[in-house]
């Protein structure tokens, strides 16, 4: 979060400087940065790749062309997110600890970030306890294990936010590029947290007011300006692809989900009700009352825009955390650093059984574990060579990806594939008509179906490919995982 109250014109007399001890030479950034590695890192590989997941696995793993045309039908907001993760993958390798390394470097690197503008605006104590607050938050946990991009997004969020104060106290050319280069940053990344610019934009106003100058206003409109343009093809796909991903009709957040936005964010009921309160402390602190703009405007701007469009989802505001994160470190630094450390410790407390589900799963609390790797060891213990496979594939659960990523070589041939995901530029194999003769040389089938990702309830094959099945092969044996009903058919 960022403040313009006492934003210092070039001419006033600079900050008081922290007692040595807590200097930057100290390095105390490091502190929260380690803590969210640690408390990030720790299980880092247990929860296994959930769909999300395995579409980043997919996109990555393409060649420049692949990933080109699978950003002509789905998901182009992504791609630099992916092309991101095409270059880890080809040096890191795509195990589950490899792709989502990045999300813990950036969940570390954000809560340094945020310890360094808490000591900017405020004090090193408020910084500090904001950055381990950070580390703690459940959320984190959850998007830092993730391979996604949101933690990413989190990261130049932060970083956005203190290039500004930055160019706003002390100007030049370089910082206010610095600063749209960090803007850019995150449109990429996460093309909604460009909201982030309505609270960016209230601080430059009161800094302004402030100074009573208005110099700042052409290089900040030059950085957002430039920043945006460069956006704006990412931001047309994206446009274009919107109903194929999230659907047509808009589902703005209730009320009651309004009221609730802290729990959403930090995915904690206990931890969220403990963040408003700090924050409503926070604001105690008039030089932090303009940087809640920060943290209300942007969630304003979200809601606003979900009346009309359907991209309401409260993962898509863990940008605003970080700031919402410094709110609370103001509160925190009022107090003692044994009481407030005590306090972070309380919050990581409150936090530990949401802690424990997320390092078990990435589906949503009310949802079935959709458990790919128990379903591909059932076809490796049983398979046979010379096995095929069909899938139920019409909806979100990549079940062929999963299965094709967890046994490798091992995969039986995928019978009904017509052609390859990257050639057709999805991530969806587009399966042959001629059930019947797709199968004819085979003699065991394995039919693997997840269940509805709607409902959660069991599915089933798509009526070409059961009428097939049932006329030629007889069920020899069948399993159920979690998430899964697995057949194995005999041709009679």
């Amino acid at each position: 979060m960022t403040t313009a109250v006492d934003l210092p014109s070039p001419v006033a007399s600079p900050p008081a400087r922290p007692p040595r001890r807590l200097q930057a030479g100290r390095l105390y950034w490091l502190w929260p940065a380690l803590t969210a590695a640690v408390v990030t890192g720790y299980q880092l590989q247990r929860p296994q790749l959930w769909r999300d997941e395995l579409a980043t696995l997919s996109a990555a793993g393409r060649s420049p062309g692949a990933l080109s045309r699978l950003s002509e039908n789905i998901d182009a907001v992504l791609v630099p997110y992916y092309w991101v993760l095409h270059f880890w993958t080809a040096v890191a390798g795509d195990s589950a600890r490899a792709l989502r390394l990045p999300s813990v470097l950036a969940v570390a690197a954000t809560a340094a970030l945020l310890a360094v503008l808490g000591a900017r605006l405020f004090t090193v104590r408020a910084g500090v306890l904001a950055g381990l607050l950070f580390a703690v938050i459940p959320s984190v946990t959850r998007y830092g294990q993730e391979a996604r991009p949101y933690a990413l997004a989190g990261l130049a969020s932060t970083a956005a936010t203190l290039m500004l104060v930055e160019a706003l106290r002390h100007g030049g050319r370089w910082r206010w590029m610095s600063y749209a280069l960090a803007v850019l940053s995150l449109g990429g990344l996460h093309l909604v947290a460009l909201t982030l610019l309505t609270g960016h934009a209230a601080v430059v106003v009161r800094h302004a007011v402030h100074t009573r100058s208005w110099r700042p206003f052409p290089p900040a409109a030059l950085a957002v300006t430039v920043a945006c343009a460069a956006l704006i093809p990412l931001a047309l796909n994206g446009r274009a692809q919107l109903t194929t991903q999230l659907g047509a009709k808009p589902h703005p957040p209730t009320p009651e989900g309004v009221l609730h936005i802290l729990e959403q964010i930090s995915l904690s009921t206990s931890v969220g009700g403990l963040l408003l309160g700090l924050c409503l402390l926070g604001l105690a602190d008039r030089r932090a009352r303009v940087g809640a703009l920060t943290i209300v405007l942007p969630i304003a701007a979200m809601v606003t825009v979900s009346t009309m469009s359907p991209i309401w989802h409260p993962r898509y505001l863990f940008f605003v955390l970080p700031l919402i994160c410094l709110l609370a470190g103001v509160a925190l630094a009022r107090t003692p650093w044994p009481a407030g450390l005590a306090l972070v410790l309380v919050v990581g407390m409150l936090g530990l059984p949401d802690q424990r589900f997320f390092r078990g799963s990435h589906e949503k609390r009310t949802a079935e574990l959709v458990d790919y790797r128990a379903a591909a060891r059932v076809v490796a213990r049983e398979r046979q060579p010379g096995d095929a496979i069909v899938y139920k594939r019409d909806g979100w659960q990549f079940a062929d990806i999963a299965v094709e990523y967890y046994l490798g070589a091992d995969t039986p041939r995928d019978a009904l594939a017509a052609q390859s995901r990257d050639e057709a530029g999805g991530y969806w194999t587009p399966e042959r008509a001629d059930v019947a003769t797709a199968l004819a040389g085979d003699t065991r089938v394995w039919a693997l179906i997840p269940d509805n990702v709607t409902t959660g309830a069991s599915s089933a094959l798509s009526p070409p490919v059961l009428t097939a099945l049932q006329r030629d092969f007889t069920v020899s044996r069948t399993w159920r995982v979690s998430g899964f009903d697995i057949q194995l058919f005999v041709r009679r």
